[in-house]
C-alpha cells in the first residue's frame, strides 16, 4: 500500500497521467473550403455596371475567424479592392464592368485553396 501511494504522489508531483487522462490523438484539422459567386453573374460591358463578388470561407462546418486575407484576381473589368477580409466567413468586393464584351473570371484565393466564377460581360447595343 505504501509503494502505491508513493507512486501516486511521484506522479501528481511530477505532472503524471494516467490513460483515462489522455484524449490522445484529435484527428486531422478540418479542411478549408472556398466559395466565390458574382452577382449577377452577367452585367452590360459599358464600363459603368457592377457587380458584386461574394465569397464564403469555411473550415469545416464553421465560418474562419474574422479577418482572414482573400485574395481576388480577375481577367476583365476591375475590382474595387483586389483584397478582402472576411466577416463571419463572408467577403465582398465589387466589379465594374469592361468596356468591351467577353467572358472573363474572378479567381479567389485564401489559405492554399483557390475557387473562381465565370462573368459575361454583354454588348451595349
Amino acid at each position: 500500500m505504501q509503494i502505491l501511494l508513493a507512486v501516486g504522489v511521484a506522479c501528481f508531483l511530477a505532472g503524471c497521467s494516467t490513460p483515462a487522462d489522455d484524449d490522445g490523438p484529435t484527428g486531422p484539422e478540418p479542411t478549408i473550403a472556398l466559395s466565390v459567386e458574382a452577382q449577377p453573374q452577367a452585367i452590360p460591358a459599358n464600363g459603368n455596371s457592377r457587380l458584386v463578388v461574394f465569397t464564403e470561407v469555411r473550415r469545416g462546418d464553421q465560418a474562419v475567424a474574422d479577418s482572414t486575407e482573400v485574395v481576388l484576381l480577375n481577367s476583365m473589368g476591375t475590382l474595387q479592392h483586389g483584397i478582402v477580409y472576411t466577416h463571419g466567413g463572408v467577403a465582398l468586393d465589387t466589379l465594374t464592368s469592361d468596356t468591351s464584351a467577353g467572358t472573363g473570371w474572378v479567381i479567389a484565393y485564401t489559405q492554399g485553396v483557390r475557387d473562381s466564377v465565370e462573368i459575361m460581360f454583354t454588348e451595349v447595343p
